[in-house]
């Protein structure tokens, strides 16, 4: 229980139907002779789901588990339909409300974990009120998965009410996302030590730890905590569509782009530096950091050389390996040279390690490198046709401010 707290009666989606007609054909021959209680609230989360609790054809037999829920005084039984409370619930729904009512009248009934439940939450069986009250609850923890499973909420992760706790949680500790400790706490708890993240409402909580530094900057430290803690555990936006990032607003999306190209810019210069002894890289260093920091920058991917790759890897292992980067595939007399791929306005710019000129594209020119793919040949972007390119001689940033 420990371990697998909802395995036992928590039904594969295969036999869902199966169990709900069994329960459903027993009901309307009122025969239940040999019915285990596995079988009975296996079938009513089945039952409650989000593909059932609204289907006309099983009206009935919910009113049947509505009025046993009130009339039982089994511990077991009760206990099935507490948990199929919390798991289906939506605070306006007709069955969240039904369960709540019928379980308020069988709280005497209830095992000692319930009742030790409701003494601590009182309004748990309160639709309207109860994700709000678990929420404030949470504030008050310094760690709320731990917190909620001392309360007797063994999966705090759970869908159905603890989403809508999560959700209210998030909404409330907003304006104080500006400071570690509860940056640290958020984080914490979408992702607890040995567990897996969630993904109902993360999206949300990025965008919360996002929304104040829409037009200002954290600390170098609190970005970089911010930046390793959500790339480290959702992956890289850039590179990873959909999933928790597709509930994330464009102009917090934007927050998390401006950072990630400012590191992966960062993040070049600091490798290439490392396997290139070369004195032009501090002057590009100045200038590149520059136009990211005046926001002229849009977006940044890097393509590292088998040996920056290396290097670069090593340097993942201090910083959860958030930084995502392509490959420079080219062999021979280029097989060292890695690029810094750029987004500024309409141009595509490539800057490179060991010689290599910088080339601008526009980027209606359909043959221009595109950003964030996996493996990139220095020589092939050399001769594409529509370029402009100017060695790192010579006055070379005027160059590249006219040409953007």
């Amino acid at each position: 229980m420990s371990r697998w707290p909802d395995v036992i009666a928590n039904p594969p989606e295969k036999d869902r139907e199966r169990l709900v007609a069994i329960v459903r054909e027993r009901y309307e021959r009122d025969d239940w002779e040999g019915t285990r209680l596995s079988l009975m609230t296996s079938a009513a989360r089945a039952l409650f789901d989000q593909d059932r609790r609204d289907r006309h054809d099983l009206a009935d037999l919910r009113d049947f588990y509505y009025r046993e829920t009130k009339a039982s005084t089994r511990a077991g039984f009760l206990g099935g339909m507490f948990s199929v409370y919390m798991e289906s619930f939506e605070a306006a729904a007709d069955h969240t409300r039904q369960l709540a009512a019928a379980l308020t009248i069988a709280v005497g009934h209830l095992g000692a974990r319930w009742r030790t439940l409701l003494e601590s939450v009182p309004d748990m069986l309160s639709p309207a009120a109860v994700a709000d009250a678990l929420a404030r609850k949470m504030i008050a923890m310094d760690h709320p998965w731990i917190g909620l499973q001392q309360l007797g909420i063994r999966s705090p992760h759970a869908p159905g009410l603890m989403n809508a706790a999560h959700l209210a949680y998030v909404t409330r500790i907003e304006p104080h996302l500006n400071t570690r400790g509860e940056m640290e706490r958020l984080v914490n708890w979408l992702k607890p030590d040995t567990q897996q993240a969630k993904t109902a409402g993360a999206g949300e909580a990025i965008a919360a730890l996002l929304g104040h530094w829409k037009n200002r900057s954290p600390s170098p430290e609190d970005l970089r905590y911010l930046t390793e803690s959500i790339v480290g555990t959702y992956g890289d936006p850039r590179v990873q569509r959909g999933g928790v990032w597709s509930a994330v607003p464009d102009d917090r999306m934007a927050v998390i782009l401006r950072w990630l190209t400012g590191e992966n810019i960062r993040f070049f210069l600091d490798v290439v530096s490392e396997v290139e002894d070369s004195h032009m890289w501090e002057p590009r260093r100045r200038f590149w950091l520059g136009l990211h920091e005046r926001g002229r920058i849009d977006a940044a991917w890097v393509a590292f050389s088998d040996s920056a790759a290396r290097a670069a890897r090593r340097r993942g292992a201090a910083n959860k390996g958030t930084l995502k980067f392509g490959l420079q595939t080219t062999g021979a007399g280029r097989a060292n040279t890695s690029l810094l791929i750029l987004k500024i306005g309409r141009k595509i710019v490539v800057e490179g390690s060991h010689s290599y000129k910088v080339h601008i594209f526009d980027e209606a020119n359909q043959r221009a490198p595109t950003l964030y793919q996996w493996k990139y040949d220095c020589e092939e972007i050399r001769f594409i046709p529509g370029s402009d390119a100017k060695a790192h001689h010579g006055n070379w940033q005027s160059w590249v401010l006219e040409h953007i």
